[in-house]
């Protein structure tokens, strides 16, 4: 099993994900998307206080309800407006979970500095901006929250990451990076690249052309959610 590629000095990552020769995919995860506190903290305050369900016969420990209606609202918001099966889950617990919990929810993804992703997944829900309101949740949210909980197209983040970089050799480096990334990572990235070195020749080249591609669209959406995070 080998680690799937990620580019050194690019964006904070929450999770690596690790790829079998089969591509079968396992995340491990050093935090939470969405959650801003140090993940050793982020840890240590979702494991203060868990619950247990029972699994073919045996009894596992799981995060505490107010925890996992929080972790539903922070999967909304990191796969965005167009994951159906993330908000039918939402959609779910809004139904059925008590006020009560969700004002615990709301409480905890304060102390996780996590309130502006809570908030976003909410809103994608008219049961859930309802929710909102109700809890008194901020209506604003850092353009990287934004923009994921549209679904961004491919590249979008990125340009938010490339904004938020110091200095033109910074952000020159950062470019190169992403259009001729590592061996590992070409090969995590596209399928043609693990196919053995000619493969992999053909993806370097079309790796360049896929960025092009996808430029416009990106900058398009990372420019909307500049200017709805400008607006406030």
């Amino acid at each position: 099993m080998s680690v799937e590629g990620v580019l050194p000095r690019d964006r904070p990552t929450h999770a690596r994900t690790w790829a079998r020769a089969d591509r079968a995919l396992v995340d491990l995860h050093t935090t939470i998307l969405g959650v801003r506190v140090p993940g050793g903290d982020a840890w240590a305050i979702l494991a203060a206080q868990t619950d247990t369900v029972s699994v073919v016969g045996l009894e596992v420990e799981t995060l505490s309800e107010p925890a996992r209606a929080l972790m539903l609202a922070l999967h909304a918001a990191q796969h965005g407006a167009r994951s159906a099966s993330t908000l039918e889950d939402l959609r779910r617990a809004i139904d059925l979970l008590p006020p009560a919990v969700w004002i615990e929810s709301a409480s905890l993804a304060a102390r996780l500095d996590a309130t502006a992703s809570f908030a976003a997944g909410l809103r994608l829900l008219p049961a859930g901006q309802d929710l909102a309101r109700r809890l008194e949740v901020p209506d604003e949210s850092p353009v990287d929250v934004a923009l994921r909980a549209t679904t961004p197209p491919p590249m979008a983040l990125g340009f938010e990451w490339l904004s938020q970089t110091q200095g033109l050799r910074n952000r020159g480096a950062l470019i190169a990076r992403k259009v001729f990334p590592s061996a590992r990572f070409m090969r995590a990235w596209s399928p043609l690249a693990a196919r053995g070195p000619l493969g992999l020749v053909l993806a370097y080249a079309w790796r360049p052309l896929w960025l092009l591609w996808h430029t416009p669209n990106a900058l398009k959406a990372w420019a909307a959610a500049r200017r709805r995070n400008a607006r406030g």
